[in-house]
């Protein structure tokens, strides 16, 4: 069994049966979802399905729930991102929320239940807004439904809808189309009654045949469905005349006929003894995968933004506020023990369309009235605007499409006559004087106005002058401030340069030293060398050779060490060099971005002064804009107190030729 616990939305019933057939209504939450600020001057698509008990039509609807939250924000989730729309069956094992479901005999849902959650759109070709209702059916032909309540529902459904799926299973019987009856006669009788409108009294009507059989017969589908239907409603000669009638009516009645065939979902679905405890949630992870593919193209065909139908009554479109009065009335029309017919049914929705467009005159001429009658200044000219209005307002009830005959038309336009006048006598009986002292009032409240603003014009000039002072003031101090940080850090690069050229100077003499040291101690060796050559000249014969070998052993070993020392030396040198060139560019970098900082912080100072500075200007010129919006509104209201003086002696001058 599916879950109640939705984050946006639940099912409220808001019709229902009680005992002997009794029709109850629960009137609070069709305020709250019709009468939302959101959706009450949206045109209205309302979506429903009905048909026989226990055949998945609740949860047909919580995949279609599925399909809206993941294309249309709604009342409760305005804000819905509509990321992802493609992937709109969700996860795999995602339990099945929304209205009340479950598989098994027993009947879940009774008598008319709406999702309070409304979805919005807006159509980007048009700029047209939509509020789509959805709503699910008491399950019908059970052994709790009287075929007065079957009736019932059927038609209440057909009146109410602008896409109604009628559910069925295995294949269309001829006795299911009696439940048509309703909604043909009604469409009969509005075809002979109604005026100013050529479109059919319903919408669109789509059979939806489940658990199909015979595919090879008609393909599974939307395609396979349009050819099953076109079969089963042709009208044929062997027919009888009744089964003929009752098809031409229903191709009469409805805006588009279409039909679905979808195959048998799967054992898991339907609770087959074999899968009850598994304890199915309507993840569509238990479904047969040529069921899920059907499903998905067929939500999608029924509710795709681009698909949408408005809800009509005599080919004009419904808005939150009208549909609210109409379901309402419906309701309690069918609340008595006999189903109401058809005429009756008729009738009630000629009273409430003309009571509707009455009251749209209405408000009409009380608008148009109260916009204006400030500007009157004499009697003549309050007769000459009610009149005026009145005429706007009977034009308006005229050029309008309305149902019935004449005389409904009559009897409603002498009522929209009756409410005009009585609001004149309550408006039209001001006094000259009363007049007079108004503009009296307003010529005090304009002068007093000019004054005032005068005075704030002079006290503005005045400080806009002193802070221009300022702002000049603030620049100079900026300017002499970021010179002398500037002097003071070419001052302090200065130093580094110089101690950095002191410190080379004495590394490069510091070297000169070591090498002459060097030298001395090789040439003090040397000398060594030779003394001890000396010497070993003066030994013995024997021991010469020996000598002279180990001599030029010495002498070879210490030119090596020489070498050693040489290029150790100048290793050192570029070392000490690499170094110092080093410190150097550290220290060139050091001032650069020290010098850079200076600066960035007087810029940025310079831009913080010149920030406040705009500021100032902005609201010194938000206030000559203020005074000169004032000016202008004054303008405007003499100037519209002139047009209106000039359409009053135009209409008086027209009256005047009528006369």
């Amino acid at each position: 069994m599916s879950s109640h616990n939705h984050p946006y939305g639940k099912s409220e019933n808001v019709l229902g049966f009680g005992e002997d057939s009794k029709v109850f209504i629960k009137e609070e939450p069709l305020k709250d979802m019709f009468l939302h600020p959101d959706v009450k001057h949206r045109k209205i698509v309302a979506f429903s399905i009905i048909g026989a008990y226990r055949k998945g039509k609740s949860f047909f609807l919580d995949y279609c729930l599925r399909y809206l939250y993941a294309h249309y924000p709604s009342i409760n989730y305005p804000n819905n991102p509509v990321s992802n729309p493609t992937n709109w069956m969700g996860e795999e094992d995602e339990p099945l929320k929304g209205f009340s479901w479950r598989s098994g005999s027993d009947r879940d849902t009774t008598g008319i239940v709406m999702w309070n959650d409304i979805f919005l759109h807006t159509v980007e070709r048009t700029g047209e807004k939509i509020a789509l209702v959805v709503m699910d059916t008491q399950g019908l032909f059970d052994n709790q439904s009287s075929p007065m309540d079957n009736s019932k529902i059927f038609a209440l459904g057909t009146l109410i809808s602008s896409i109604q799926v009628l559910n069925l299973s295995g294949v269309i019987q001829e006795d299911q189309l009696q439940y048509l009856q309703f909604a043909t006669e009604f469409a009969k009788f509005a075809a002979s009654s109604s005026q100013g409108s050529n479109g059919k009294c319903f919408q669109n009507l789509m059979f939806l045949i489940r658990d199909w059989e015979n595919p090879d017969d008609f393909a599974c589908g939307i395609d396979g469905g349009k050819n099953y239907l076109e079969n089963f409603l042709e009208v044929r000669s062997e027919q009888k005349p009744e089964l003929k009638s009752v098809r031409e009516f229903i191709h009469n009645s409805f805006d588009e006929l279409s039909c679905s065939l979808l195959p048998h979902p799967g054992k898991i679905v339907t609770g087959v003894k074999k899968y009850k405890n598994l304890m199915y949630d309507g993840s569509h992870s238990g479904m047969d995968e040529d069921f899920k593919d059907e499903l998905i193209i067929l939500i999608d065909h029924l509710l795709n933004p681009e698909r949408l139908v408005f809800k009509k009554y005599n080919g004009c479109n419904v808005k939150g506020f009208e549909y609210h009065e109409y379901v309402e009335h419906y309701f309690k029309l069918f609340q008595s023990d006999e189903l109401p017919q058809a005429q009756t049914i008729f009738d009630a929705t000629v009273e409430k369309q003309m009571t509707i467009l009455v009251n749209l005159c209405f408000n009409n001429y009380k608008e148009t009235v109260y916009k204006n009658r400030d500007a009157l200044n004499n009697q003549s000219n309050i007769v000459i605007l009610h009149d005026g209005c009145k005429n706007k307002a009977l034009l308006m009830f005229n050029e309008a499409k309305k149902m019935g005959n004449n005389s409904h038309e009559v009897k409603f336009k002498k009522i929209l006559e009756t409410e005009i006048d009585k609001l004149y006598e309550e408006w039209g009986n001001q006094t000259i004087e009363s007049i007079n002292k108004i503009a009296d009032e307003v010529e005090k409240t304009r002068v007093a106005i000019e004054e005032k603003q005068r005075l704030e014009r002079e006290q503005l000039e005045s400080e806009k002058k002193a802070v221009e002072r300022l702002i000049e003031i603030e620049k100079l101090k900026a300017e002499k401030e970021l010179e002398q940080a500037r002097f003071v850090k070419e001052m302090e690069i200065a130093q580094l340069k110089w101690e950095s050229e002191q410190k080379r100077a004495a590394t490069e003499k510091q070297l000169e030293l070591e090498r002459m040291k060097h030298e001395k101690e090789i040439q003090h060796q040397m000398f060594i060398a030779e003394q001890e050559m000396s010497k070993l000249k003066l030994e013995s014969e024997n021991n010469r050779l020996a000598a002279e070998k180990i001599m030029e052993m010495k002498k070879y070993k210490v030119e090596k060490e020489l070498e050693h020392q040489k290029f150790m030396r100048e290793v050192q040198v570029k070392e000490s060099n690499q170094k110092l060139e080093q410190e150097r560019l550290i220290a060139e970098n050091a001032q650069k971005y020290a010098l850079l900082q200076l600066q960035n912080k007087a810029e940025l100072e310079k831009y913080k002064k010149d920030e406040e500075n705009a500021k100032m200007r902005l609201q010194i010129e938000k206030e000559r804009l203020k005074l000169l919006e004032m000016e202008n509104e004054r303008d405007a209201e003499i100037r519209r107190k002139l047009d209106l003086q000039k359409k009053v002696k135009e209409l008086e001058d027209d009256k005047c030729v009528i006369s």
